[in-house]
């Protein structure tokens, strides 16, 4: 090869430079969009051609490109509340960016050599945190992905010869949940092979934290039936309520029964990086497994998952098999390719965003950021205990915060559809998007506090436009 030619087209570079462009005066003007597009999927369908068939030009392309800008959810609106995410990282953004310049892959050395470097420093990082001193990991496709692959190490644990000759003629295996769990454990039991019926969810208390006693007994249940219980999941940061189970009781339990005990802190691992509120995850080291996702807490563009185990052996023993000599030549550059050690086969360079944000911020950024996001969230909750309007629904233990909107107006019987509908014109004005929930049969509202451009004033402008539109709500059902 001369080396001459260009890779990309002169035209092709202008058009790069043009969307780039574009891309500025969509940051620039992400205060002022809606939150929300005002459209709906009729209109979506008339104006835009979805259809693929023709060939398009670049400003073909470009009309397209405005198009799903328009329509996209504002996620890095500081009135975004609606997920356990909202921002923007301009260092996820450059991350993101140079993963798909490059296009390398993470199975060989050899495809991804510095980016190896990368993933293998951030998960040695990561692990330190959580309390693995020798500890290993993979970067996965998502948090569900993660608690599977630790339902799947616990599986092989207690059954070493599942991995080739699958879970006939054994014992029924079993595994415990609380019932504020994310559903993927659900959905893992089917994956892994034991079936849903046999994820077994253990009730919680009033905060949403697992209830050790019932663990107990459904533990002892179990056994009495004939079953082999295997894995328990605790959850670091639910869903709903955004509480932590009590991790030095349930790994307590777990040693008792030679259990493997695994940690979802896909929402609220990232505490482990506040000095104030690490505490929420103490015992963190006495777990056989831990999920950590950082396009949460941490800010970074979706997806950004890691799966961390405390035996460092144990990924590997799952995740490799033979007929691979077309991609691991034997010659794994000194434990280098990290292929062996995942579920996937090719998988994107996730790694650098995280990398380039923890290089910018630093250990004493992120505290700092996580800190000020627990101080809103105490702000949020003063806002709403002073309030006639508001009432809490569930304690706040972290950065959800649920309430409902009551008033003496109307009967408690309404309660649930006047916060409801309050959120749902609310979302339907476009300016301000937050999800809702249901608590004990309670409607209420889920406020997320996670974005780190959130101010104090967004949140006083959040709590006045749901008070004038209950109030509107309650007005109109006076007159009716």
């Amino acid at each position: 090869m001369n080396g001459k030619k260009n890779l990309t087209s002169k035209s092709e570079l202008e058009f790069i430079k043009t969307i780039h462009n574009t891309i500025i005066d969509h940051l620039n003007g992400k205060d002022k969009r809606l939150v929300r597009s005002l459209k709906t999927s009729d209109n979506f369908k008339s104006n835009i051609n979805f259809s693929i068939d023709d060939p398009n030009d670049h400003q073909d392309i470009k009309i397209l490109i405005d198009q799903y800008l328009e329509s996209a959810v504002n996620t890095a609106s500081p009135h975004f509340y609606n997920q356990l995410f909202s921002g923007f990282s301009v260092m996820g953004y450059i991350g993101e960016i140079i993963t798909a310049i490059t296009n390398n892959s993470m199975y060989t050395y050899e495809m991804g050599p510095m980016a190896t470097l990368i993933e293998k420093e951030l998960i040695k990082k990561m692990s330190n945190i959580i309390g693995y001193k020798d500890g290993f990991g993979t970067f996965v496709s998502g948090g569900s992905n993660a608690n599977l692959i630790a339902m799947l190490a616990a599986r092989d644990k207690i059954n070493s010869k599942s991995k080739k000759s699958g879970l006939f003629k054994s014992k029924t295996l079993c595994a415990f949940v609380s019932e504020e769990a994310h559903y993927s454990f659900i959905k893992a039991g089917y994956q892994i092979g034991i079936g849903t019926d046999q994820i077994i969810q253990i009730q919680c208390d009033l905060k949403g934290h697992m209830d050790t006693d019932l663990l107990l007994y459904q533990i002892d249940k179990a056994l009495s039936e004939g079953k082999t219980p295997f894995f328990v999941g605790a959850t670091a940061g639910t869903t709903v309520k955004g509480a932590f189970d009590p991790i030095k009781k349930i790994n307590k339990i777990c040693k008792n029964f030679n259990l493997w005990f695994h940690i979802d802190g896909s929402w609220g691992g990232s505490v482990m990086l506040s000095k104030k509120h690490r505490n929420l995850i103490r015992g963190s080291e006495s777990s056989d497994s831990f999920t950590w996702c950082a396009h949460k807490m941490m800010g970074l563009p979706l997806i950004c998952s890691v799966i961390l185990m405390k035996n460092k052996n144990i990924l590997k023993k799952i995740n490799n098999v033979s007929e691979t000599d077309y991609l691991f030549h034997g010659n794994d550059h000194d434990g280098m390719d990290l292929g062996i050690y995942s579920l996937q086969c090719g998988r994107r360079v996730d790694s650098i965003k995280l990398w380039l944000a923890w290089k910018y911020y630093g250990d004493i950024g992120y505290e700092k950021r996580i800190d000020r996001l627990f101080d809103l969230a105490e702000y949020a909750q003063a806002i709403i205990e002073k309030s006639t309007s508001f009432k809490l629904i569930s304690p706040v233990e972290s950065l959800n915060i649920c309430f409902q909107i009551q008033t003496k107006h109307l009967n408690k019987s309404e309660w649930n559809f006047l916060t409801n509908e309050t959120r749902e014109r609310l979302v339907n004005k476009g300016e301000i998007m937050v999800n809702y929930a249901m608590i004990e049969k309670q409607c209420c509202i889920r406020l997320i506090i996670v974005n780190f451009n959130l101010e104090k004033s967004h949140l006083n402008i959040f709590f006045k436009s749901i008070e004038s539109i209950s109030k509107k709500i309650i007005k109109e059902n006076k007159t009716n």
